[in-house]
């Protein structure tokens, strides 16, 4: 196990992971627990555009935010969606210096088209927000809920690219403060969520690797909805025995949860056998309570009672 040491001194922390294993409600629960601990926290969601629904801005009761800048959630928490329009509107703003220009470029249809279609266009955008909110030193943390796992790693991929091709100008020293931050393993932390199943397991084990091998510091690993374990090894023992010797057509009630159980079982025994050991491992129960507000309740106190992350 990595030395101890808390996320909440990272200035960005980056929640990611495949689509449906509870990677937003983590996103809020870390909010939630750095605000407690009394930290000036901005959330945020990546998202491609601000017309649909917030879920992650609606679990603090905004889910259709009406102002592009954050908004404030408490006092000392905030919220912000991340898109490539908001961005695209902050760098003509940096680099037209006239809001009546800008507004009458944003309206463009043919350069909104244009903005969103070429290649990398829409991923410079949404980095550009990001950076000029890193910019303004305003919170102690931007905890960001990315979106899965494959648009995750195009965006953390993206400032590399784009230097390439723009080493200099506002773009590309941008994307240069972005990188540095991204790759700075005392100011960036990235969170992985992942459920009890192998396929989810395995997929996390290789955006671990993916984000590593961009030099983005993976801190942690959340194994999500983990369920209860009634038996002993001894007693799992013993009913697969006798499931073994019953005919097929006449299984036990409860069978199929059991074969779950064991199926959650293998797989946490694959994510405490895989995950890196520089990688903090987290294991958080599957709750019985209905209510996602409560869920993100609970995992915020889950979460604000361990140690997330390693040393750097």
């Amino acid at each position: 196990m990595a030395e101890a040491g808390h996320i909440w001194d990272r200035e960005l922390v980056l929640v990611t992971g495949k689509g449906g294993v509870g990677k937003t409600s983590v996103t809020a629960a870390l909010a939630k627990a750095a605000h407690r601990s009394g930290r000036r926290v901005l959330v945020g969601e990546v998202t491609p555009d601000t017309s649909t629904v917030s879920t992650l801005l609606g679990l603090f009761g905004q889910p259709r935010p009406a102002h592009e800048d954050p908004i404030e959630l408490a006092p000392n928490l905030y919220g912000v969606r991340i898109t490539p329009t908001i961005g695209h509107k902050l760098f003509l703003k940096a680099a037209l210096k006239i809001g009546l220009l800008v507004d009458t470029a944003m309206r463009s249809a043919a350069l909104t088209r244009f903005l969103l279609a070429a290649p990398a266009f829409p991923e410079i955008g949404t980095f550009y927000q990001l950076v000029t909110l890193l910019r303004q030193k305003r919170y102690d943390h931007l905890i960001l809920d990315l979106p899965a796992t494959g648009h995750a790693i195009g965006l953390i991929s993206l400032p590399k690219t784009v230097l390439r091709v723009l080493p200099a100008g506002l773009i590309g020293d941008a994307i240069k403060e972005g990188l540095e931050v991204l790759t700075n393993p005392k100011r960036t932390a990235a969170v992985l969520v992942t459920l009890p199943e192998s396929l989810p397991v395995t997929e996390s084990l290789e955006l671990c690797d993916a984000m590593r091998h961009h030099q983005v510091a993976v801190r942690s690993m959340i194994l999500n909805r983990m369920p209860s374990e009634p038996f002993s090894p001894l007693e799992l023992q013993a009913l697969d025995h006798h499931l073994a010797h019953r005919p097929g057509d006449r299984l036990l009630l409860g069978t199929k949860e059991l074969r779950r159980l064991e199926r959650a079982l293998e797989a946490r025994d694959l994510f405490r056998e895989r995950v890196p050991p520089e990688v903090e491992r987290v294991e958080v129960p599957a709750l019985e309570v209905r209510s996602q507000s409560a869920v993100v309740d609970h995992l915020a106190d889950a979460l604000a009672a361990v140690r997330i992350g390693g040393a750097p």
